[in-house]
């Protein structure tokens, strides 16, 4: 069955430009230098920042507490995942922690790291309460000492977030933040604790308005390839090769973002490679990497143990870095006339190569054949940038995506699509792991005879750069002009 979810490619375009212009009203007040103390409920709190908001109710707010509360990492980026171990109705908090009012609900809850071997997990209760017309959220840290708080969580006895009424017809309200020092100072005492809290208040107000609004989520994460398995994998693969080859980078770009994302592909596919080993014949699969640029993905997935090479059209100077079994290979490809044996062909942010990753794994002599294709540049089967228009409520990308979808299926593959956790916009995969029934010769050779007839290979950057070089020394020796 075919896993097509790419999120939503169109959006409420009316909607989005009332969420917009609601954002623009975001004008919060911040408290991180001198203290801001109140009383509420007879108690003493330092108020970190407050935002005036319009036309947002209560629900609103508890919606966003609610995320906030099942799932600390949209705000905590170093815990992994939160585990929710005892829910009750109008129970006391059993730690320390001032009363702000009538208890409505209180949840327990762990927090797991993603650095398990050198954070600890941290023990949480989380008390909703009411006062007046006002609502608190708090989240208390479960420790006998202040000390055995982690170095992720703020430095506070308590923190919590608070929506108060500020007019009776509940047109108005104010978002405010609040904590209870371990110390004075403790919270905001350096300027990451202090630009944490400015986040949160944004943050806190923008997924208010957007709650009003209506979210419409854009992209689908995990719907191949299960979180938790992933996550372990990434880490795994980061502290086994990131700090080395982050700090021996011999290419101009930066080494943070293609070490990172390309760790993070190497971890998705090994997972996914996994996955369908089980479910086989436990051979391992092997690979071909198109427009394998720097060759890091094929690096890590050979040292991993499979068994693959990369092609580009020059080799890079990180290249003579890796070992000798990693097998890079300098040349231009003809794609309408390159064939493979690989069991996968990998097209990431291959360019020109992108719209025929479909087509070469439909050719491969291996009869189980499978591609992953990450596009980014859109370029047709000529090679040619597309000259793509979009409508309202969509973009160029998913367009793009669409088209080497439709490739896909003429070829007969069942198209699957899911966004990755990497650091780029342009995350979408398009897997084709399954045939349809029927004969596709016809299609795939139509689909081959039209890109030859008109494709005009990229030329290599090396050269762009030798013949822009030779340009240059001719207009400094070209004799001037005389005046007469």
């Amino acid at each position: 069955m075919s896993h097509q979810v790419l999120g939503v490619e169109e959006v409420n375009t009316a909607a989005e430009a009332l969420r917009i212009a609601e954002f623009a009203k975001f004008k919060p007040a911040y408290y991180l230098e001198e203290i801001n103390e109140i009383q509420i409920n007879g108690s003493s709190w330092r108020m970190l920042a407050s935002v005036d908001i319009e036309n947002s109710e209560e629900d609103h707010f508890l919606a966003v507490m609610d995320k906030w509360t099942l799932s600390a990492e949209t705000i905590i980026p170093p815990v992994e995942r939160t585990v929710v171990d005892d829910l009750t109705k109008r129970q006391e908090p059993s730690h320390n922690g001032a009363d702000l009012g009538l208890v409505n609900s209180h949840i327990r809850r762990t927090l797991i790291p993603k650095r398990k071997g050198k954070d600890c997990w941290l023990e949480e209760d989380v008390v909703v309460s009411k006062l007046d017309s006002s609502t608190y959220i708090q989240f208390i840290p479960r420790v006998t000492n202040s000390s055995d708080i982690p170095f992720y969580y703020p430095q506070v006895a308590t923190y919590g977030f608070g929506y108060i009424r500020t007019d009776d017809n509940c047109t108005a309200c104010t978002l405010v933040i609040l904590v209870r020092e371990l110390a004075i100072g403790s919270a905001v005492a350096t300027k990451k604790q202090r630009s944490v809290w400015q986040d949160l208040v944004k943050k806190l107000y923008k997924w208010t308005v957007t709650e009003r609004f209506g979210y419409q989520k854009h992209s689908e994460h995990d719907v191949i390839i299960d979180y938790e398995q992933y996550t372990a994998k990434y880490h795994q693969l980061k502290a086994k090769y990131a700090q080395r080859w982050v700090e021996g980078w011999t290419e101009q770009t930066d080494p943070k973002k293609f070490v990172y994302e390309d760790i993070a592909i190497a971890s998705w596919l090994l997972c996914l490679w996994e996955q369908d080993t089980d479910a086989q014949d436990n051979n391992q699969p092997t690979f071909v990497d198109l427009g394998c640029g720097n060759g890091f993905l094929v690096y890590l997935l050979t040292s991993e143990g499979y068994t693959g090479y990369g092609i580009d059209q020059c080799a890079r100077k990180i290249w003579t870095q890796y070992d000798c079994q990693v097998d890079l290979r300098a040349q231009t490809l003809e794609p309408f006339n390159f064939v493979t044996d690989a069991d996968w062909v990998i097209g990431n942010h291959a360019d020109e190569l992108a719209p025929w990753v479909p087509i070469i794994a439909a050719k491969s002599t291996s009869p189980s054949a499978k591609f992953v294709v990450i596009p980014c540049c859109p370029h047709d089967l000529s090679g040619k940038k597309m000259p793509l228009k979009a409508s309202a409520g969509q973009s160029k990308y998913h367009i793009y995506v669409k088209y080497i979808c439709d490739l896909s299926e003429q070829c007969g593959f069942l198209t699957e699509r899911e966004y990755l956790r990497i650091p780029s916009t342009k995350n979408v995969a398009i897997l084709g792991r399954a045939r349809t029934l029927g004969d596709h010769r016809d299609s795939i050779a139509k689909l081959c005879e039209s890109g030859e007839s008109g494709f005009v290979a990229r030329i290599p950057d090396s050269v762009k750069n030798k013949l822009s070089m030779e340009k240059a020394k001719q207009r400094a020796h070209k004799p001037a002009l005389s005046a007469d």
